[in-house]
């Protein structure tokens, strides 16, 4: 048996135009990706954005891009709410790329070794009981070079037990 999984088709090797990516946009996008499963309906997330005029706070530790949106999570002591609360702000992640994809806006998620620095997070505005779950780069893909993603359907295969 198998389903058929319709989703963005995202490469790391692509580049973004240099057009800004408002931040009203990310906004809207993230109003409606928030709506991601986690139970006793806890949102574990908070977010920081930052772009070119943010001081290139984050020049060095990522790719160029005209934006970056930095997923904080609560670090719960409890492992089981850790990991759900992991879980949905993946949830909370793919729904925002997809969300993006729809208004041709590209998304990258990245998990650099400097997001477990505490002196990296500090500088960010990351609080104590607090992580980084991913950095997302965004901007809208560089459409001269033909790089606007496409629609890609894979096939999803499992077996009846």
């Amino acid at each position: 048996m198998s389903l058929s999984n319709l989703g963005p088709e995202l490469h790391s090797s692509r580049s973004f135009s240099g057009q800004p990516v408002p931040q009203q946009l990310v906004l809207e996008l993230l109003n409606d990706a928030v709506w991601a499963p986690n139970d006793g309906l806890r949102e574990p997330w908070r977010f920081i954005y930052a772009d070119n005029s943010s001081g290139g706070r984050l020049s060095g530790l990522q790719e160029p891009a005209p934006a970056y949106l930095i997923m904080v999570m609560k670090e719960e002591s409890d492992s089981y709410k850790r990991d759900e609360d992991f879980a949905a702000v993946c949830c909370l992640m793919q729904n925002f790329q997809l969300l993006a994809c729809e208004r041709k806006l590209g998304v990258r998620r990245t998990m650099n070794d400097w997001i477990y620095d505490r002196k990296h997070m500090a500088a960010l505005g990351v609080q104590d009981k607090e992580r980084i779950a991913a950095v997302l780069e965004i901007g809208f893909w560089d459409e001269a070079a033909g790089e606007v993603p496409s629609a890609k359907v894979t096939e999803v295969k499992f077996e009846l037990l």
